[in-house]
């Protein structure tokens, strides 16, 4: 019974498909939660909401913070029942998981109240660390998943286009304090002074409150921003790039799917039951899906079909007349 139970607290947390109703209400009620502490969040910054509804924020907070909570403990104590086989080891599954993106932000949601309860901190500094409940809604949404995929895939293109953008960052500001140390000392003061302009330029945002009055120093920006053209365009042409392939790699995936499902020839609802898992978890939309099933459909007639005669050639061939015999 133990056992049992450890396990439907499993499928209730993580699995979440059609077919399971409790853990549809339960992954419904976690991102109304969130949406309401995040919303909390955002209005006890207002001064005069903050004096009048101060009650009513601590409350809100106190209780998500007791739901999440609870919601980490169960996941925590029932990830044995994962089917990764990293996780299903009792002590070192849970540690394992205790490390993985998201338990750690799941604990990034319940710190902050807790640290509060045990020193003293800063309630501006709180805020923002429990805005970071937004980043749970990653599990239960399917774009963002994609997202994380596409940079965990491209991790070494983003970094290889990180490293020089930060050597051109360093090239920018130390030729701009040559050019403008004498002319304004106050504000090119250093190079790490003049950083600050660097990355305004470089990142083609320019707030113009920072300026070169030089001639060399507006030819220098004048390049400088040039590059920066040019650099900010290879990590959104890299990220565009892992963006397609993934989206390509998971329409794929569900045609393999679709394609054994109609390998014999019958949908059984089982099957019908897993399709529609998958798409939703692969953030497929009910059209494209229908549309891949009718062309898979269509691919699978025209295979099995002879060519010559059009007759199914994996179908029983009649079986003779006496006249025939």
């Amino acid at each position: 019974c133990y056992y049992s139970i450890r396990k439907r607290v499993h499928e209730i947390l993580e699995v979440g498909h059609p077919g399971d109703l409790s853990s549809r209400i339960v992954d419904f009620l976690l991102i109304v939660t969130i949406l309401i502490s995040v919303i909390a969040i955002v209005l006890e910054s207002i001064p005069e909401l903050s004096d009048r509804y101060q009650d009513a924020f601590e409350w809100i907070q106190l209780m998500s913070t007791m739901i999440f909570t609870v919601e980490y403990g169960l996941r925590v104590w029932s990830i044995v029942d994962s089917k990764r086989i990293n996780f299903r080891s009792p002590i070192r599954g849970r540690i394992r998981f205790i490390f993985s993106p998201f338990a750690l932000i799941d604990l990034l949601a319940i710190l902050p109240l807790l640290v509060s309860m045990i020193i003293n901190v800063d309630l501006r500094f709180l805020r923002v660390i429990r805005l970071l409940r937004l980043l749970k809604l990653a599990r239960y949404s399917p774009a963002i998943g994609v997202l994380w995929n596409v940079i965990s895939q491209e991790r070494h293109a983003i970094n290889a286009s990180i490293s020089i953008l930060f050597l051109i960052l360093i090239f920018a500001s130390s030729g701009i304090f040559l050019f403008e140390n004498e002319a304004q000392p106050n504000v090119f003061s250093s190079i790490p002074a003049a950083m600050w302009w660097a990355v305004a330029t470089v990142t083609t945002v320019g707030y113009g409150d920072v300026t070169p009055i030089t001639a060399g120093g507006k030819l220098f920006g004048s390049c400088i921003s040039f590059i920066g053209v040019g650099m900010v365009a290879i990590p959104t042409g890299i990220l565009a790039s892992g963006f397609s392939d993934e989206l390509r790699k998971r329409r794929e995936s569900y045609i393999d799917l679709v394609d054994e499902v109609l390998e014999d020839g019958l949908v059984t609802p089982e099957e019908r039951h897993v399709m529609e898992l998958t798409r939703k978890k692969i953030g497929l939309s009910e059209q494209d899906a229908s549309l891949i099933f009718r062309q898979v459909l269509r691919e699978t007639k025209r295979s099995t079909q002879c060519p010559q005669c059009g007759h199914n050639m994996h179908s029983v061939p009649p079986r003779p007349t006496v006249a025939q015999e």
